[in-house]
């Protein structure tokens, strides 16, 4: 088996750097330095980058740790609302299946008798993603009292009919004062046809 370097090539390398005609203070320097060189290449190229990936690691950790305390938070979430739109579903099917948002806000302006107040009632409906569709009416009055406004209100905002007020606009009537002109928009869902 042949050697790489023989040992008569290496003694012959030792003499002709000339390390073996230094004085024993220039060896013990030469050896510093090159015992520093040795570590500093060792922590540089060893040390150091196995730190750097243990922080990285670390950090990695801890922001998917976050991420699951959010993950976590969102799903509680998703859960209550769902238990919520299966009650929003039992009170839709509870108010029945002729119920429209249209008549049932005309019904309540005729009790609140503020039928002659409204200038117009524009029904709209929004598809769902799901089993629900949202319809909407937007319904503006001329020269309704605040007392009467909040009349209608009341009888409108209705839980047990899943109605509610979504915006509101009120101003005051420029030609009569103590009047008051307001645009709703009033929302339901209703179930898909």
């Amino acid at each position: 088996m042949a050697r790489l370097v023989d040992y008569k090539t290496l003694q012959s390398i030792w003499e002709k750097s000339g390390i073996n005609k230094l004085e024993y203070r220039e060896k013990l320097f030469l050896s510093g330095g090159v015992i520093f060189l040795v570590c500093f290449m060792l922590i540089r190229f060893t040390i150091i980058p196995v730190i750097n990936a243990q922080s990285r690691l670390e950090q990695t950790t801890e922001r998917k740790r976050t991420e699951l305390i959010k993950i976590k938070k969102l799903q509680k979430e998703y859960f209550i609302l769902k238990k919520e739109e299966g009650t929003i579903q039992s009170m839709i099917n509870e108010r029945g299946p002729d119920f429209s948002l249209f008549t049932f806000l005309d019904k309540q302006a005729e009790r609140v008798q503020v039928k002659k107040q409204i200038k117009y009632m524009k029904p709209s409906v929004i598809e769902g993603e799901d089993s629900l569709n949202e319809a909407m009416v937007e319904i503006k009055f001329q020269l309704i009292s605040l007392e009467a406004l909040v009349g209608f209100l009341r009888l409108v905002e209705s839980k047990e009919h899943v109605v509610f007020v979504r915006r509101i606009s009120i101003q005051e009537n420029g030609s009569t004062q103590g009047y008051l002109d307001a645009i709703l928009q009033i929302v339901t869902f209703e179930e898909k046809q």
